[in-house]
């Protein structure tokens, strides 16, 4: 028993005294947390649609003060939301403009609507017909908040939502936010197992220094590493990708069919990950040349992994970024630009935007490595 306890003792401290082993046992949690933290902050936001500027026609509007009640409400930020506009004339194609994201709901009311209410006739009860894009948040926020305000404020009529979506439903939406996310993850993953073990582990297996003292340029030996761990993290990448694709029209039933993605989506997507795959095998690389050891590049690393996360979770729910310098941003960028072309739109400014910086970054990133390569004291620290 007494040699029991010993060995229980001497791998407790071993591993709550290392404090890159404790920081390992807790980051998880705390990861989790932050996570989760956000993406409930950003699903309620978005699900509320506090930012979105609503746009709202209204044809025939009775002329009954219960009526102007509800556009009130629905103009007050405690019943309804912060932004609205309520359009005074009838778009000449408004389906276009529900399709386009520029109306988000179209209500019509028969021209004999009060009078037919006011009759009570259970054979000719008054109709609203409610157009908007249940695929859309705004647009189905807009539905059920201006449908729940008429049905406290009437009894007897009949509502006719047309829905215009495309695209299925509210699960399809939020399906395609959670490609980018996924894809993301998959991708910089991909990229952690192979760059500590091609480069740190090289350190601490002491192969490193045959390798430095060849006459081979730095440079050539930074790109090389590059080059080479990038189809090696593609290949796994594109296996979680592939995997994720093919499951989801099981998942979502007919909803939602990639057949609908022209060649040039596929071909941006597949650009969009080339050039993010070369940022995180860049990023992962640094780590690698700076650490001692595969764990130590493994530790480092978490933290990285943790804000790439978290910017996936931020737009997971949301629409694409509008302002382009955001497009300069790299990381985010990816996830913006591939949501965009998951909802079927080819930013064309975005995707030069996101497609330059990252190249900048990975060529920034292969010249730091070079230094890195050239300088002993980080070669071979202690």
């Amino acid at each position: 028993m007494k040699n029991l306890w010993t060995v229980i003792k001497k791998e407790l401290k071993r591993f709550f005294t290392d404090k890159r082993m404790l920081a390992a046992l807790i980051l998880p949690g705390v990861i989790v947390y932050i996570l989760y933290s956000i993406m409930g902050n950003v699903m309620q936001s978005t699900m509320e649609g506090k930012d979105h500027e609503y746009v709202i026609r209204v044809e025939n509007r009775p002329n009954d003060p219960r009526f102007l009640a509800i556009e009130t409400l629905i103009a007050d930020p405690e019943v309804g939301f912060k932004k609205v506009t309520f359009l005074d004339e009838t778009p000449e194609d408004f389906e276009a403009m529900i399709a386009e994201k520029k109306l988000d709901l179209y209500v019509v009311y028969n021209t004999d609507f009060l009078a037919k209410y006011n009759a009570n006739d259970p054979n000719d009860p008054p109709v609203v017909t409610f157009h908007y894009d249940e695929s859309v948040i705004p647009s189905l926020n807009a539905y059920s908040t201006y449908a729940g305000l008429l049905n406290a404020s009437l009894q007897t009529y009949v509502a006719v939502p047309v829905n215009h979506s495309a695209e299925g439903g509210i699960d399809t939406t939020i399906i395609k936010g959670l490609l980018p996310f996924l894809l993301i993850t998959f991708i910089f993953t991909g990229a952690m197992a192979v760059a500590p073990e091609s480069i740190a582990g090289e350190k601490e297996r002491g192969t490193i220094a045959t390798l430095l003292v060849t006459p081979v340029k730095r440079s050539t030996l930074a790109l090389g590493k590059v080059t080479a761990l990038s189809i090696v993290a593609l290949v796994s990448a594109a296996s979680s990708f592939l995997g994720v694709m093919l499951s989801l029209p099981k998942m979502m039933g007919s909803e939602l069919s990639l057949a609908t993605f022209t060649a040039g989506t596929y071909l941006a997507i597949f650009a969009v990950l080339i050039v993010s795959m070369l940022v995180f095998i860049v990023l992962n690389s640094i780590i690698s040349a700076y650490a001692k050891s595969i764990k130590e590049a493994s530790g480092l690393a978490a933290p990285l992994m943790m804000v790439i996360m978290a910017v996936g979770v931020t737009t997971m729910f949301g629409s694409a970024a509008t302002n382009n310098a955001l497009y300069l941003i790299p990381i985010y960028n990816s996830v913006n630009i591939l949501l965009s072309l998951f909802g079927g739109e080819f930013l064309v400014v975005p995707f030069i935007l996101t497609t330059l910086s990252n190249l900048l970054l990975t060529a920034g990133g292969v010249y730091l490595l070079t230094v890195m390569f050239s300088n002993e004291k980080i070669m071979f620290r202690k």
